[in-house]
């Protein structure tokens, strides 16, 4: 198994994610002194597994308490610039409206949710969420009406779009945001 490298940074996610006090760590893993500084001052309790050592007080079974997982999936960074979107949804956009998609992170990373880029240039496409979504604007404006409720986004905005909403996502021009959906697979999803 490889090693892991935590730093004071795991550390916090561990207790304000994951509201655990326990950190199990292989022999091989490394941690910071920063970290185990961290760990000590919000009261996380660091175990060094092997072979010899017992179990410390407090120990219970992996399946009943929750631990900041060593078999975490690898990080994945996307760079935005080389990114080519796939065209999306034909037949379904308005008469002359072009829509392009490309997930960049889906549960083949082993995340439980997915995200991707979507650009629109001029027109509307209608669509219904069986996920949840976030989309964050980057550039151009975003426009989703669902039914009476219309949301405009320009660049940096952030809009929430609830599972189970029948929508239309527009621009009077063009626009391209991020989207987070949850669960991981949202095109499955029906």
């Amino acid at each position: 198994m490889p090693r892991q490298l935590f730093t004071a940074a795991d550390i916090r996610r561990l207790g304000r994610e994951q509201k655990s006090t326990l950190l199990f760590l292989s022999p091989e893993d490394i941690l910071t002194p920063e970290a185990a500084d961290t760990a000590r001052e919000l009261g996380v309790q660091v175990v060094r597994e092997s072979a010899a050592s017992p179990p410390p007080a407090g120990y219970a079974p992996p399946a009943s308490r929750p631990v900041f997982s060593r078999l975490l999936p690898p990080l994945k960074q996307i760079f935005g610039g080389g990114v080519v979107l796939d065209p999306f949804g034909e037949g379904l956009a308005s008469p002359g409206a072009k829509v392009r998609l490309k997930d960049v992170v889906s549960s083949a990373d082993g995340s439980p949710m997915a995200a991707g880029y979507m650009a629109i240039e001029k027109g509307e496409f209608p669509w219904t969420l069986t996920y949840d979504e976030v989309d964050i604007v980057l550039e151009g404006e975003l426009v989703i009406r669902r039914g009476e409720m219309t949301a405009r986004g320009g660049p940096g905005d952030v809009i929430y779009i609830p599972k189970g909403s029948s929508i239309t996502f527009s621009t009077p021009s063009q626009v391209r945001f991020i989207y987070v959906a949850y669960p991981a697979n949202w095109n499955e999803q029906g």
